[in-house]
């Protein structure tokens, strides 16, 4: 891995706690998980052939299979990007982490998901902003209870930084989720979501009159929270999972994860464990950050949790989603099980051996999948009506000009899912197999029909459970920082205009 530059932040501490580690519980309400939803399955079975049995052994084969799936290259344009803009990575994180939070689950027994709690509201209500609003989680908001406070920068000091503490433990985030300080990427669209809602509260400021302070506030969440939702399904989804799918699913609801089936909601892990993760395939081991970092590491990004962000390391947001006028500068790696250098060398908690298996994301996906008994992808695929992946197609190489180092890699893969008398290409962990579809069906540009499906339905469902979301108000239409005239082309970039952080003045 290149070496960061000199004005590089600090590499993260040892401390740190990299994103899908366990958290700890202290601190939250006894009330919080009587109210919370459980994990769940969306095809769950008794059946032994519908999941890989837990063991030692299989373990051990999914960690190889995992580490098979590092690139041996850190240089991204070696294993070809997508078209995919690379702000869609972690606008995926952030919208992750206002649906689900676990800390409960383990990698070294067999659990029943079902008895989970998720600590997040699946709701797109974005709790993880919002925390328990201005009553109760006062300290994030100003002295009228309507705007959020904001942080600053230093260097020029402006409000373009997570709120944070001073004091002994000075640059913690004050925030909803603490997660969405983990990375600069994600902290960066957080204090842009908390810019908008304060910019709408401006917008509507001249409809109330001043003794309605509550009523302006409901008001600027309802439509920051359906502003959040439509661009969720029609610019995120629509460039991951497809336009036909989505206009499918908008037009006729769930067919798998319905009401009727499903009368109560719980967060399928089929989802959270397994489909939604294919963000992880997404990340590069480089990114232009703006115009005085354009080639920086992606670690760096980890170097400001705790601390106040330097404004010369602000995110330029253009270089992340592009328009049709102005490409963004970076684009996302594949959908494919070929996953980033840097996603093999993550960040270790403390006391943790060196080469533990959780420095390696998708060692750490597989085991974890395993051990909440998700059901394979052949099995999946059958129960949604879909031809499994061929044994040949799960062979198959991601690289399309690979080195000498990638050739000798895949061909460790082919041996390791050949393994016990071909094992995971009988048995293929969901995770992998919906990698592996986007890769074979789609070239690594969107989801296949099994992943895309299983994503798209747990948002849609998202939607139908929630009265206030947008699908219910038919007269909604995004305008705040649009410039077009189909709402339909309303994006997360015309968001983050209105916020004032597209681009961030003075930054390129």
């Amino acid at each position: 891995m290149e070496p960061s530059s000199p004005n590089a932040p600090n590499q993260a501490p040892a401390e740190h706690l990299a994103h899908g580690f366990k958290r700890t519980l202290f601190g939250f309400s006894p009330s919080l998980k009587k109210a919370s939803n459980n994990y769940g399955y969306l095809f769950k079975t008794s059946s032994s052939k519908a999941s890989l049995p837990f063991s030692s052994d299989n373990q051990q084969l999914l960690e190889r299979l995992g580490r098979s799936m590092i690139d041996s290259d850190g240089r991204d344009e070696q294993s070809g990007f997508s078209g995919i803009d690379a702000g869609y990575t972690y606008f995926g994180q952030f919208v992750d982490h206002d649906l689900t939070l676990d800390v409960d689950s383990k990698t070294s027994q067999l659990q029943d998901a079902s008895q989970l709690t998720n600590y997040r509201s699946p709701n797109l209500d974005l709790d993880s902003v919002y925390g328990a609003g201005p009553a109760i989680s006062a300290y994030m908001y100003d002295t009228e209870s309507l705007r959020f406070i904001l942080g600053r920068t230093s260097g020029q000091g402006q409000e373009f930084d997570l709120p944070r503490t001073t004091g002994a433990n000075s640059g913690l985030a004050i925030i909803g989720d603490p997660r969405n300080d983990e990375n600069l990427f994600v902290a960066q669209f957080h204090m842009s979501i908390l810019r908008f809602h304060n910019a709408v509260v401006e917008a509507l400021r001249p409809s109330f009159s001043p003794e309605k302070k509550a009523e302006l506030f409901a008001q600027a969440q309802k439509e920051v929270r359906q502003h959040y939702q439509w661009v969720v399904f029609h610019d995120y989804l629509r460039t991951l999972i497809g336009a036909d799918l989505l206009n499918d699913l908008l037009s006729n609801g769930p067919t798998y994860f319905t009401r009727k089936k499903y009368p109560s909601f719980s967060m399928p892990v089929e989802f959270s464990v397994a489909a939604y993760r294919f963000g992880h395939s997404l990340i590069r081991n480089h990114y232009h950050f703006n115009a005085s970092f354009s080639d920086a590491p992606f670690t760096n990004a980890f170097g400001f949790t705790k601390g106040t962000v330097p404004s010369i390391w602000n995110v330029h947001w253009p270089s992340f989603f592009g328009t049709a006028a102005q490409p963004a500068v970076n684009k996302a790696r594949k959908i494919d099980t070929c996953v980033a250098f840097s996603m093999g060398n993550l960040p270790l908690a403390p006391g943790a051996a060196p080469q533990n298996m959780f420095t390696v994301l998708s060692a750490r996906n597989l085991v974890r999948s395993m051990a909440l008994n998700v059901p394979t992808g052949q099995y999946v695929a059958k129960r949604m009506r879909q031809t499994p992946l061929s044994q040949a197609q799960l062979l198959s190489s991601p690289y399309l000009n690979p080195t000498d180092e990638q050739v000798t890699s895949h061909r460790q893969q082919q041996e390791i899912l050949q393994a016990d008398n071909g094992l995971l290409l009988k048995q293929t962990p969901l995770w992998f197999y919906i990698l592996k579809e986007a890769e074979v069906i789609h070239q690594g540009e969107q989801l296949g029909p099994v992943g895309g499906r299983i994503v798209g339905e747990v948002f849609m469902r998202l939607l139908v459970d929630s009265e206030e979301s947008f699908i219910h108000n038919p007269e909604f239409k995004p305008h705040y920082g649009f410039e077009g005239t189909d709402p339909s082309k309303y994006k997360i970039a015309d968001m983050l205009r209105f916020a004032g952080t597209y681009p961030i003045p003075g930054l390129q």
